[in-house]
């Protein structure tokens, strides 16, 4: 064969270059895993094609990137097959060396206080309005947002 690039490794790279696992590329291609690996290493060889390529699921910025354009964390984690927590732990990592603010702030407890105070309303009612659970889980966030705020 020589200097020739065979079709199977062709192909077998332009899938890893997509994003498909070796698992996946090898059930499209009818081949073994390891296979799969050594067309993938002998094409980038031949053609100095970068390998292994850079990971997208694991970079901070293109999940932020994803979020900030109106992704939700749960089709980010499909989409990249990642637990819903690594995306919003990445996510804030990234936030966190880049000095950005945090995306993930959740402002219902504020929303619940001001709802209590201007109005005059109960749990109960501010519950409902602020999207808790029940009453004592308004109470209860409601109680931490005071602690924070005086601290």
């Amino acid at each position: 064969m020589g200097g020739l690039i065979d079709t199977l490794s062709f192909e077998a790279y332009s899938l890893y270059a997509q994003g498909m696992t070796y698992r996946e590329i090898a059930y499209a291609l009818g081949i073994k895993k390891s296979q799969v690996a050594r067309n993938i290493t002998r094409y980038a060889r031949k053609t100095s094609a970068p390998y292994p390529l850079p990971s997208r699921r694991y970079n901070g910025e293109y999940l932020h990137a994803l979020y900030k354009n109106g992704m939700s964390v749960r089709d980010i984690s499909m989409l990249m097959s990642l637990h819903k927590d690594k995306v919003y732990l990445r996510i804030k990592r990234f936030c966190a060396d880049r000095n950005l603010p945090e995306p993930f702030v959740d402002r219902r407890a504020e929303l619940a206080l001001s709802l209590r105070e201007k109005h005059g309303l109960t749990y109960e009612e501010v519950a409902k309005m602020a999207g808790f659970a029940d009453r004592a889980t308004c109470y209860r966030a409601i109680k931490r947002h005071l602690l924070k705020k005086d601290k």
